[in-house]
């Protein structure tokens, strides 16, 4: 277990305000409510997890680990100082396969409701160029912890910069007791499914799970 400033540690990569007080912040932009069937969606990917095995599915934190679940330290060479940054203090903080690991569906992944959802989301923001897709399912005792996107693969991809990039959180079901997400210093607490958040570059979020039931959102990203 370590002990260290958060802002020294990362403001010269992710300038943002660092006060874990403040209440007079914009870290939490509210987008409103997309709609869609939720239910069929959740019911879908909920009967998909049980098929899979969270830790084997080969995406998330499990991406950076080789067949035998030990770190590969040479996926770093690829990554922005930045990225580098923040993965080392994953380790260093507790970052494991079994805490850190979920279920993932990308994309294609998700069958019939992938187009659907994605023009869902273009007709309530707009259109977005190279639209990418993620939904999580977080079972209990499982967490995606405290970062800062960095956009670090999409950037590269596409060749954007990151200033240009666009996501939008969605919860796929209500709130449910045990279910966290924090974004900067607002906590989402009592939500409805559909409820949506833009996740902005350099602001600290995490989520997890220490309740009885699946937590389960999407997020979609691309270019404005």
């Amino acid at each position: 277990m370590i002990r260290f400033n958060i802002k020294e540690r990362f403001n010269k990569y992710f300038p943002w305000h660092y006060e874990p007080l403040k209440k007079d912040h914009n870290d939490y932009d509210d987008q409103g409510i997309l709609e869609f069937d939720f239910k069929s969606l959740s019911d879908f990917v909920f009967s998909q997890c049980q098929f899979q095995n969270r830790i084997e599915n080969g995406k998330g934190f499990r991406a950076f680990h080789r067949d035998d679940h030990s770190f590969n330290y040479d996926i770093l060479e690829s990554k922005s100082e930045a990225a580098k940054e923040m993965i080392r203090t994953w380790l260093e903080t507790g970052w494991t396969l079994e805490n850190s690991c979920y279920f993932e569906f990308h994309d294609e992944d998700l069958g019939d409701f992938y187009k659907p959802i994605v023009n869902a989301y273009f007709e309530k923001w707009g259109e977005l160029k190279n639209p990418m897709l993620r939904l999580f399912v977080k079972p209990p005792m499982t967490a995606l912890g405290l970062h800062s996107d960095v956009y670090n693969s999409f950037t590269r991809k596409y060749n954007c910069s990151v200033e240009n990039v666009f996501r939008i959180h969605t919860f796929v079901e209500d709130w449910q007791w045990g279910h966290y997400t924090l974004i900067g210093n607002h906590v989402c607490h009592q939500y409805s499914a559909g409820q949506s958040q833009r996740i902005h570059e350099n602001i600290f979020h995490c989520s997890g799970n220490i309740g009885f039931n699946p937590l389960i959102t999407m997020n979609l990203t691309g270019i404005k």
